[in-house]
């Protein structure tokens, strides 16, 4: 007699194993795109597998409250499906597109929250005024930055010239995460669906945020001042098991609870493991989780399952 199917294994599975798509399909279902139907809400509470910007482009307009994302931070980091080192002209011109159809899908007053850190030290760009000046110009409205600071600086010898004025450098140990609006200041909606407590409020409402990251010494600019490390054992592990610049679900919970109500629709269209739909499922949200590696699809599969 056979018996029941192993349990489930993201975290070391390949994405192209028959294992992997045997979980996909039996715990929280993937939506490889082009879907065989677009009838009714096709993309409401989906996880997406596919190129983000054709999927943006198949979503109706005005069908999201809030966006919230990250998109890749174009230092060299070891994405599943993506390059992660383009000329920074092109980098931000390859994000535009992506830019114009978020503003599409929002609903009028609808909010979109962008964290971005720091590029490098030794050649450092302002991407987070570059960013912020794009979606100023296709029209969006800026609410405010938000600086969430990590206290963690691992591996902290970048210090330019030690003790001496001649070329020191500062280590940002913070990310931004900048907030816009479409059209509107306000977002219509339900009081009795706005579920934030009033303590949640007064904290939230102070834009810097202390939250330790979801992985120790997340600094995605160190990749630009420190060779590549021996791959050990341990470090394959480490990139096997999810992506390399994950969200802490305290950030996430913060803008979801502070910029949305309850019964609103919530979009990531670089979704990565699924910490915005994660969240979004756990507070009453719908999700939109875009993303185009299978591997990080079938693990926010996984986690979203456990929501359900």
């Amino acid at each position: 007699m056979t018996g029941p199917p192993p349990p489930c294994n993201f975290l070391s599975a390949d994405a192209g194993d028959s294992a992997t798509h045997r979980c996909m399909e039996t715990l929280f279902p993937v939506l490889q795109f082009p879907p065989a139907s677009t009838a009714g809400d096709w993309w409401k509470d989906q996880i997406i597998c596919g190129d983000a910007r054709a999927i943006l482009q198949a979503l109706p307009a005005e069908c999201i409250h809030l966006a919230i994302t990250s998109p890749p931070y174009n230092v060299g980091l070891d994405y599943d499906s993506h390059h992660d080192a383009m000329p920074y002209e092109q980098y931000l011109n390859w994000l535009m597109p992506f830019w114009r159809e978020i503003q599409r899908v929002l609903v009028p007053g609808g909010r979109f929250a962008l964290n971005i850190t720091p590029t490098s030290i030794k050649d450092f760009k302002p991407v987070h005024y570059d960013m912020a000046a794009q979606l100023r110009g296709l029209g969006f409205i800026m609410r405010t930055e938000i600086l969430w600071y990590k206290q963690t600086m691992r591996r902290r010898t970048a210090w330019g010239s030690w003790k001496s004025p001649r070329n020191p450098h500062v280590l940002p140990s913070w990310e931004y995460v900048l907030v816009f609006s479409k059209d509107s200041w306000t977002l219509a909606g339900n009081p009795a669906d706005a579920d934030i407590t009033g303590k949640e409020f007064i904290k939230f409402s102070d834009g810097f945020w202390h939250i330790r990251p979801e992985t120790k010494g997340r600094q995605p600019f160190l990749k630009s001042l420190y060779p590549p490390r021996r791959k050990t054992p341990e470090g394959r592990r480490q990139k096997a098991e999810g992506h390399p610049a994950p969200f802490p679900e305290e950030l996430i919970y913060r803008l979801i609870k502070f910029y949305s109500y309850r019964g609103n629709v919530v979009l990531d269209p670089f979704g990565g493991t699924g910490t915005v739909a994660t969240v979004a499922a756990r507070t009453d949200r719908h999700f939109v989780h875009l993303d185009l590696s299978k591997k990080y699809c079938a693990i926010a599969a996984q986690r979203v399952a456990a929501e359900i």
